[in-house]
This record gives structure tokens, C-alpha cells and sequence, in this order.
């Protein structure tokens, strides 16, 4: 009997509970707290003076310029400092513009989440999703410093930001969770649009790959059909663009080689 007592009176217990975060955080107690405990995080930063927003600002910039770096390492030259650039302001600027609307759906989800939380959180998972790049960043140096693909280092580093910014959105989903969010379609549309811009800014800040005589393009395009014209480019070819003939002569025209010909004399003699 009395084992037995002392066998349900010891499987009643409730689990220990889990200990609390310390209360400065440093680096890397602030990535260990990411990745295992969201919630207990999350929590922490809906008090004020947490401190936790610039270190996470500054993980992710750090993160997105090695990462840059990496990439760059496929052109080098100019993109040895270009590419680094581009995507750490291209990212941090989708971040900055879509955060309004991140704010109006995780309201429109239940969440009841400050503004100064918010913010915590959002860098906190531009963190989280550099820090899984830079993950990924010794696998992609091989290939950078070993193929001349535009379509497969392209690839490679759209799937690598894919599951980074996936992990990154399942943080934030956990911010909605713990602040009383019931529903996951206003959190699902956002993430949608925030991959949409990320994905835009790659096209619209080219190249970042390849080589071209100006730094940004002034042409407009958008990113699927930008991916179709470069897929199989080259790392020889201008900034991976398909080459483009020139243009047939009109019908009807009276120019001639000889026309032509002489034309340039006539003008080479002008001079």
C-alpha cells in the first residue's frame, strides 16, 4: 500500500517548470532563446528596456552582409562589395515597409502585442532568418567558387532564404499565439506578401549574381520573368542576360553596304 501510494503521489507531480530567462541576455542567449524558446522570449520582450531589439538589429545586418558576401564570391569584383550591400538593405527594407501592415494583421489575428514588442519580434526573426543563412553559407561557397550557373546559384539561394524566412515566420506565429491571436489567416496573407517583396527586391536591385556596367538596372521586371530570362546565363554572359540580335532592316529602305560605307566616310571625313 504504501508503495503504491508513494508510486501515484509521485506521477501526480506536475513537470518542473520551466526556468525563467535571465535578465540580461547576450547574444548568444538571445539566438539559444530563438530557437528553443519562443514563448518564454516573447514574454521578456513585452517589458520595456529589454535592450534586445538593437542586438537582433545588428545580428541581422551582420548576418545578411556575410551572407551577401558569399554570393558575391560567384561574380566577385564589384559584387564582392555590391551584393552584400544590396541584400542586407533589400532585406531590412522589406522589413521596414511591410511592418505596418504586419501590425494590422496581427491585430486583425487576435494578437494584443505592442508596437516597441512588435518591433522586438520582427528583428528578432530578420535575425533568426540570417543566422540560419549563414548556416547555409559554407555549402554556398562551394558552388560559388566552383560553377558558372546563374539558374543554380539562383536556386540554391532563393531555397536557402525560403526555409530561413520559414522559420523566421513560425517565430512570428508564435508572437501571435502568445498574445492571444486565435486566427492564422491574416498572419498567413502577410507572410505571403512579405515573401513577395523579398523576392521582388532580388530583381529589382539586380544584379546581384552577375556583372553589369551600372550598379542598379533601370529596367522593370518582374521576378518570375526575371528568373526565366536569366535560368540558363551564364556567369561569361553580361550580367546573365540572354543575348539579343539586332533588329532587321525595314522593308522598303534604300540604304545599302555601299550607302552605308560611304555614309561612314563622309562622316569620318567631317571630323
Amino acid at each position: 500500500m504504501n508503495l503504491q501510494d508513494t508510486t501515484t503521489t509521485t506521477s501526480a507531480q506536475p513537470p518542473p517548470l520551466e526556468p525563467a530567462l535571465p535578465e540580461k541576455l547576450d547574444m548568444k542567449g538571445l539566438f539559444e532563446a530563438l530557437l528553443r524558446r519562443p514563448h518564454a522570449l516573447i514574454a521578456r520582450l513585452a517589458d520595456p528596456g529589454h535592450g534586445a531589439t538593437r542586438m537582433f538589429a545588428a545580428t541581422a545586418a551582420i548576418s545578411f552582409l556575410l551572407f551577401g558576401l558569399v554570393l558575391g564570391c560567384f561574380a566577385k569584383h564589384e559584387q564582392l562589395w555590391a551584393a552584400p550591400v544590396k541584400i542586407t538593405g533589400g532585406l531590412l527594407f522589406a522589413g521596414v515597409i511591410c511592418f505596418p501592415s504586419l501590425y494590422i494583421f496581427a491585430t486583425l489575428a487576435g494578437a494584443r502585442v505592442t508596437l516597441t514588442q512588435l518591433v522586438a519580434c520582427l528583428t528578432g526573426a530578420l535575425a533568426l532568418a540570417g543566422l540560419l543563412l549563414l548556416g547555409f553559407a559554407p555549402a554556398i561557397w562551394i558552388f560559388a567558387e566552383s560553377t558558372d550557373s546563374f539558374g543554380f546559384m539562383g536556386l540554391l539561394a532563393v531555397a536557402a532564404w525560403l526555409i530561413a524566412l520559414f522559420f523566421a515566420l513560425r517565430f512570428l506565429k508564435a508572437l501571435v499565439v502568445a498574445t492571444g491571436g486565435t486566427q492564422n489567416g491574416p498572419l498567413f496573407v502577410w507572410s505571403f506578401v512579405f515573401l513577395l517583396v523579398s523576392l521582388q527586391l532580388t530583381t529589382s536591385l539586380r544584379p546581384i549574381l552577375g556583372r553589369s556596367e551600372t550598379l542598379l538596372t533601370q529596367e522593370k521586371k518582374f521576378f518570375v520573368q526575371h528568373w526565366v530570362d536569366t535560368m540558363g546565363g551564364a556567369l561569361g554572359d553580361k550580367a546573365g542576360e540572354k543575348p539579343q540580335t539586332a533588329p532587321l532592316p525595314a522593308r522598303g529602305s534604300r540604304s545599302t553596304s555601299g550607302e552605308q560605307r560611304g555614309g561612314a566616310e563622309s562622316d569620318d571625313g567631317s571630323h
